[in-house]
């Protein structure tokens, strides 16, 4: 799956660091390096997916953005859960089991950590992902993120079929970009480039317009983008 970024799996019993009353996963959200309330940032944490299935942490519905699993402590001021636990919790804890592989997808930076893993964001966002394990540093850039494993960022060729006439003409066309500009030209302008050449070169000549309609529909495949 092109754009995503592993990061890492909430912890099992046993690997957990931080104080804990079993396995979950807390989510905290940086925004110019203070604590916000995550469930304010819910659009951006649907980038935020859970489990093989990739399930979204909030999910969009008509209704706006609903959490995809239970929230067992919310932002703010609590009775510590257990000793050594915070009395003012800086993030959301989730009700997701231990073992549960955590992604980022799209753009963003992910680094693991001692408990916990961290997520930059391009918008300037950090989030933290406590309780979990794992993971590999690494980056992805907005083009990267956005690019789809069938299409290659680079120029390809493609055999275009275009009808004239009821004769097929196969013409190899790169797609490449149109200098000055950098637009990319189209196979269909390509193509129409190419005819507009071949019949203002042919006009010109002494040659009868029915001798140049049947040359030009014997052409064979050619290469004239190449």
């Amino acid at each position: 799956m092109a754009g995503i970024l592993s990061a890492g799996y909430v912890a099992r019993p046993g690997e957990d660091i931080f104080p804990t009353t079993g396995p979950h996963l807390d989510v905290r959200v940086k925004k110019g390096g203070k604590y916000i309330d995550p469930t304010t940032w819910r659009s951006g944490l649907q980038n935020l997916v859970i489990g093989e299935g990739k399930t979204p942490l909030f999910k969009q519905g008509k209704d706006g953005f609903t959490p995809s699993f239970p929230i067992t402590s919310g932002f703010g001021p609590r009775t510590a859960p257990v000793a050594g636990a915070s009395t003012f919790h800086r993030g959301v804890d989730f009700g997701v089991p231990g073992g549960t592989p955590l992604y980022w997808k799209g753009a963003g930076a992910f680094k693991p950590g001692a408990g916990l893993g961290t997520i930059q964001t391009p918008e300037g966002y950090e989030i933290e992902l406590l309780h979990t394990k794992g993971g590999k540093a690494g980056s992805l850039a907005m083009d990267q993120a956005m690019m789809q494993p069938a299409v290659a960022a680079q120029p390809q060729a493609q055999n275009q079929q275009q009808m004239v006439g009821t004769q097929p003409i196969n013409v190899v066309i790169d797609l490449v970009e149109d200098e000055p500009d950098k637009q990319t030209i189209t196979p269909q302008q390509m193509l129409k480039n190419y005819i507009d050449e071949r019949f203002n070169n042919m006009r010109r000549s002494t040659v009868s317009p029915f001798a140049l309609a049947q040359s030009f529909l014997n052409t064979k495949p050619v290469n004239y983008f190449g």
